[in-house]
């Protein structure tokens, strides 16, 4: 009687009570029902549809999301007998590991090797290096989807080297009335102090080309190996006066047609500048860019700060959204240190919850509004790094979320991937 009643409603309010469903899991499990459903939610006009109506997601309801680690001293993930590792973040349980990312290595030889570099909503971008190229990978780790991009070019001072930096960001476009996505890769290569070599890539024109800027602010070694954070159409970096200091950010606007507004200074808020700071990251909290300062009080604790950007990244302000003293011992900082506290990153569906390393393996989940730690959990992520001694956040472990959408961003074939083949 119930499968009757089914067969007679119409395409349009199956598809209805579909995108209704609590996940894409149990979406994707109605496709092996009969051909008819199948047909309808592996369509572009469901895939939309369901991308509308679940954009205002109960808030209140915190989705579990990833975090990948990558330490800068590797230059690559902590690699299991069986692969790469993936580590989720919840309230309960903290870091804990949860799946397994071996199937980038199925059917490579034994000394393939393939890095982590950035991450974009549900999507990761690996690499590959060799002495001369890089092939650059766009994964999606629940769908195990996965595209090659095509070589980098050879230029002179082209080949990999430890102090650049990879931006990696998607552009719906809906244009056609479909799902489609823009994947845009940026590779940036500093000349001396005042210049950038920037390879780009973009899946619209299908190959890589090349521009060269010049920042107004110096690009000293901190501040080359300072990470690329995307958010909206816009890849932010922030910059060092020294080891401790902060300087300003660097937006860099890849749709721009001008090379003249390819790249924009934001100055950091007056209280946010010249102030020595123990550890700081830019980050991405409900599409607005995010910077947390780790200062460290004559008392021993940290007082954390967390400033946000507007939308417009010419025009916006620095608004102070938090600011705190932690009671928790967890973030008191002994004066003869042999550990520090650094930033991992903020929870994407939550705004007061921002996730802490303390010391080498210790990551706390913190609730800057309730001063509480929801989590607090000791793993062995970083156990092949020697203890640190206390100095500032370099970014010597570099962690990107996942989200987990309610459903997977497609990674399709495209004429430029098929050509690799």
């Amino acid at each position: 009687m119930e499968q009757s009643f089914l067969n007679h409603l119409t395409d349009e309010l199956l598809i209805e009570i579909f995108i209704r469903l609590p996940s894409s899991k149990e979406a994707i499990q109605c496709k092996s029902v009969c051909n008819r459903w199948l047909s309808l939610i592996s369509s572009d006009y469901f895939l939309n549809t369901s991308l509308i109506h679940n954009r205002n997601y109960d808030k209140k309801t915190l989705r579990p999301f990833t975090f990948l680690s990558i330490n800068w001293n590797f230059f690559d993930f902590f690699i299991s007998e069986k692969g790469l590792d993936v580590f989720e973040c919840s309230l309960e349980k903290g870091l804990s590991k949860r799946v397994n990312l071996g199937f980038l290595y199925s059917g490579r030889p034994s000394k393939y090797h393939i890095s982590l570099e950035e991450s974009y909503g549900d999507l990761i971008l690996c690499s590959r290096k060799t002495s001369d190229i890089i092939d650059y990978y766009i994964v999606n780790v629940l769908t195990k989807q996965w595209i090659r991009l095509p070589p980098t070019p050879l230029e002179n001072n082209s080949h990999y080297r430890e102090d650049e930096s990879v931006g990696f960001l998607i552009e719906p476009n809906c244009v056609d009335n479909a799902a489609r996505y823009e994947y845009l890769v940026l590779r940036f290569m500093p000349w001396g102090d005042s210049k950038f070599s920037i390879q780009m890539f973009s899946s619209e024109k299908g190959k890589w080309t090349r521009l060269v800027v010049t920042s107004p602010r110096n690009l000293n070694i901190l501040t080359r190996r300072t990470s690329i954070v995307a958010c909206g159409r816009i890849l932010y970096t922030f910059t060092y006066k020294r080891s401790d200091v902060v300087d300003c950010v660097l937006a860099f606007d890849p749709f721009t047609n001008d090379p003249a507004q390819f790249l924009c200074v934001i100055d950091f808020p007056v209280e946010a500048r010249d102030i020595r700071c123990l550890a700081c990251k830019l980050g991405v909290y409900g599409g607005r860019l995010r910077f947390a300062q780790l200062i460290l009080q004559p008392s021993g604790y940290l007082c954390i700060s967390i400033w946000e950007f507007g939308d417009d990244h010419r025009m916006g302000k620095w608004t102070l959204v938090h600011q705190r003293i932690p009671t928790d011992k967890a973030f008191r900082v002994p004066k003869r240190a042999t550990q520090w506290i650094s930033v991992l990153g903020f929870h994407p569906y939550n705004e007061y919850l921002i996730c802490f390393l303390v010391g080498n393996d210790h990551v706390v989940v913190y609730n800057i509004q309730t001063d509480k730690v929801e989590s607090s959990t000791l793993v062995s992520l970083f156990k092949v790094i020697s203890p640190r001694s206390l100095e500032p956040d370099v970014e010597l472990h570099h962690v990107v979320p996942i989200t987990h959408n309610w459903w997977p961003t497609p990674v399709r074939q495209s004429l430029w991937t098929q050509s690799l083949d």
